[in-house]
């Protein structure tokens, strides 16, 4: 099959973002909307679907975060015109007018701000986190056991599920009923990993999918048993999503929400109009180390900044 064009696998990740569609409804929206269909580049309106809709799959692998910077720096380059006077010299005195000449390429405003971007993930709590961390090797020893025609170890997976509840259920919990929760959904996840691992040196292998979200698992464990050894709710690069471990908490200081488990990104905007992202991280920094960079990339020479709040 041909490879489909950029402007179709880019207009169509615009589309399903701004709307929030799945791909299998990102494809019908496509398909019954003609205002749609010239925004992704077809010449005319058409009745069959644009393409199948694990495809949006693979458009999202092309498209990494490199190739979108890319494409706003052509349009910010054609839209940036070479033959417009200086800011600071238009309707400038006639004394001010050598001055004018001289600081020439010192022109235009940027105004650099950063900010967050909510990934929209449920809040982190522990016992939860242990139990979605339980019962994602018990699918993997499903799987193995089934692809292997071996028999299912025992997982005690329903007095699991039966603790989790009895804990989840509960409006108000104490310390202690708490501690004795995680303390059980540790033995359990503790338990279906060493199974996975058992599997693993009968020669038993993985599938990739299986073998990066054990790994995550396994961190998880590792993370919420020294928290809970040590009696703290602090630990480096603490995990708090397991389909997401690339997340992180980004203290904000606003008085509504103080913390958020969002990416953090620095943006500017220059006196065009047009806006670039400077930096985007899930890890938290400090915005005045991007602020160098955000100069040199925007305008050439010197620049009157405008820092936001």
């Amino acid at each position: 099959m041909p490879a489909k064009p950029l402007r179709t696998a880019l207009g169509s990740l615009i589309i399903r973002e701004q709307y929030d569609y799945s791909d299998r409804e990102l494809v019908e929206q496509i398909t019954e909307n003609p205002y749609y269909q010239y925004f992704i580049g077809f010449p005319g309106y058409q009745q069959e679907p644009p393409f199948a809709p694990s495809l949006p799959v693979k458009f999202r692998k092309r498209l990494t975060a490199d190739i979108p910077g890319e494409i706003n720096e052509m349009i910010i380059e054609f839209n940036h015109s070479d033959d417009e006077p200086p800011a600071n010299s238009i309707d400038a005195p006639d004394d001010e007018s050598a001055e004018n000449d001289a600081l020439a390429e010192n022109k235009g405003t940027m105004m650099p701000d950063a900010t967050c971007a909510p990934q929209h993930i449920a809040f982190p709590q522990d016992i939860n986190l242990l139990n979605e961390a339980r019962e994602n090797p018990e699918t993997i020893i499903d799987t193995i056991c089934y692809e292997f025609n071996g028999p299912k170890p025992r997982t005690y997976r329903r007095n699991a599920r039966k603790d989790y509840l009895a804990l989840a259920k509960k409006k108000k919990c104490t310390k202690k009923e708490i501690r004795e929760a995680l303390k059980k959904q540790l033995r359990y996840v503790r338990r279906d990993i060493g199974y996975v691992d058992r599997f693993s040196a009968e020669g038993k292998e993985l599938c990739p999918a299986h073998t990066a979200r054990l790994n995550v698992i396994r961190k998880v464990y590792e993370q919420q048993d020294y928290m809970y050894r040590n009696k703290t709710h602090k630990v480096p690069d603490r995990i708090v999503s397991i389909s997401q471990p690339y997340i992180r908490l980004i203290v904000r200081g606003k008085a509504r929400t103080p913390t958020e488990f969002e990416a953090k990104l620095d943006m500017s905007i220059d006196d065009h109009g047009m806006a670039r992202i400077e930096k985007q991280s899930f890890d938290a920094y400090n915005k005045s180390d991007v602020l160098i960079g955000a100069i040199e990339a925007t305008i050439q020479g010197p620049a009157t900044i405008r820092s936001g709040a």
